[in-house]
């Protein structure tokens, strides 16, 4: 990871995107090729989270965002739901048992639906790490563009109901201020594993000048040279 690290900065006039933003997908298809349970492919896709995560913390990255569950994904098996929220719960105590000064972890999306021990360690971990002052790590789960954007909606609405705010205050920083990711900047570049050329409901508000990037390698399958080439493919772009 180092050579890469080395490489990535060494560049000519190299520009780190300030915004990544990573749709994990092809856990279940990378375990199934293998002929192993779907669990093991998700279990092995939080390994490139925590090398990714540590490699853009290295290159100045400022902010991270990892899509790992769609506010969709509940029509999947009922044993497969189950065995990914206790996966997120644990991977929520390591973020913040391992994310020292540097990190702080937030999640963007809702808690309808997830289990009270999932959120309970989502909320520990945000407070853990609120005052650290480093990379922003984003854990969008349990989320979607479309209903981000329907909820600042509400919540707008509810302000204007309330005296808060009035119609003609209403702009596109505004709308950005109620939405998850508030006080963030919008995306740089979006990466997409697995060969799907979608950025499926991420982002939609926040994505507007973003770029992508696609791989058809699965997410456990990701590696730091995945992470160079797209980082490359910024650059080439936006010449």
């Amino acid at each position: 990871m180092t050579n890469v690290i080395e490489d990535i900065l060494e560049t000519e006039g190299i520009r780190i995107p300030k915004h990544i933003g990573i749709i994990c997908d092809g856990n279940g298809r990378w375990a199934q090729n293998r002929g192993l349970p779907r669990s093991l492919g998700h279990k092995a896709g939080t390994k490139p989270i925590e090398t990714i995560t540590n490699l853009c913390f290295k290159l100045g990255v400022e902010t991270l965002t990892f899509y790992v569950f769609s506010s969709e994904n509940w029509k999947r098996s009922g044993d497969e739901v189950i065995f990914l929220m206790k996966l997120f719960s644990d991977f929520f105590i390591k973020l913040r048992n391992e994310a020292g000064n540097n990190i702080k972890v937030k999640h963007i999306g809702v808690f309808n639906n997830l289990p009270n021990t999932l959120i309970t360690e989502i909320k520990e971990t945000e407070i853990s790490t609120k005052n650290n002052s480093g990379m922003v790590l984003n854990i969008a789960l349990n989320y979607g563009g479309r209903l981000e954007i329907t909820n600042s909606l509400k919540k707008i609405v509810n302000d204007i109901n309330a005296g808060n705010i009035t119609i003609d205050k209403i702009n596109e920083d505004l709308i950005s201020d109620y939405l998850f990711t508030s006080g963030l900047q919008d995306v740089d570049l979006i990466i997409r594993t697995s060969g799907e050329m979608r950025t499926s409901n991420f982002m939609i508000w926040q994505s507007t000048n973003a770029q992508l990037w696609f791989t058809k390698d699965h997410w456990p399958d990701f590696k730091p040279h995945h992470l160079k080439e797209s980082i490359k493919h910024y650059n080439r772009k936006n010449i």
